[in-house]
């Protein structure tokens, strides 16, 4: 019995300090901004048909996505960011074959608008705008999604872009309180993209 309260005891004392640590790294992850400039990314190039930069405190993370050909995270900042790429030509007969492409539009709308809503519904109170951080990368666009995933609040910055032979599409992603801190930094990594095609 002695035992058993011991035992208790140690479980309850730790229990209160990871509590209390956790409020800590909350606390002090979700104020202030991340200064990361252009300098302190690393540059990662991807089975030479892009190099994109990412912080030195994220690494790679194999397990975020299977369709993902990048993925990088630090777990301790609660960051992410994945990219996507997919051969356009198949993508648009995908679409067609669907009869779901829309020949009024652009390629990338038609990328655009299927991957927005998709994301969109796929969160439980889903809500998505234009991103008043805009991509200085031709042919390209730019969206912010906020919704909740198993009760937590999330927040994407979601980049698309139209290559000559490929859909873009880059993931990065938070939680919303800490989103703000991020945001620039999220924004740094997407503007980086740089297509070899």
């Amino acid at each position: 019995m002695k035992q058993v309260l011991k035992t208790t005891s140690y479980l309850l004392f730790f229990l209160l300090i990871f509590q209390s640590c956790n409020k800590i790294i909350d606390s002090v992850g979700s104020s202030g901004i991340d200064e990361v400039s252009v300098e302190d990314l690393k540059k990662i190039d991807v089975n030479n048909i892009y190099s994109i930069s990412i912080p030195d405190y994220m690494s790679e993370m194999k397990s975020l996505n299977e369709d993902a050909s990048l993925q990088y995270a630090n777990i301790f900042k609660e960051t992410y960011t994945i990219v996507i790429d997919e051969n356009k030509q198949d993508f648009i007969n995908a679409f067609k074959n669907a009869e779901i492409y829309n020949d009024s539009i652009s390629p990338l709308k038609n990328y655009v608008d299927c991957q927005v809503n998709s994301i969109t519904e796929s969160v439980e109170d889903g809500k998505s705008n234009k991103s008043d951080a805009p991509l200085r990368i031709k042919n390209a666009s730019q969206y912010e999604i906020t919704g909740k995933i198993d009760g937590i609040d999330i927040s994407y910055l979601i980049g698309f872009v139209e290559g000559k032979e490929n859909m873009f599409m880059m993931m990065s992603w938070t939680t919303k309180n800490r989103f703000k801190k991020y945001k620039n930094t999220f924004n740094l990594i997407h503007n980086s993209l740089k297509l070899k095609q």
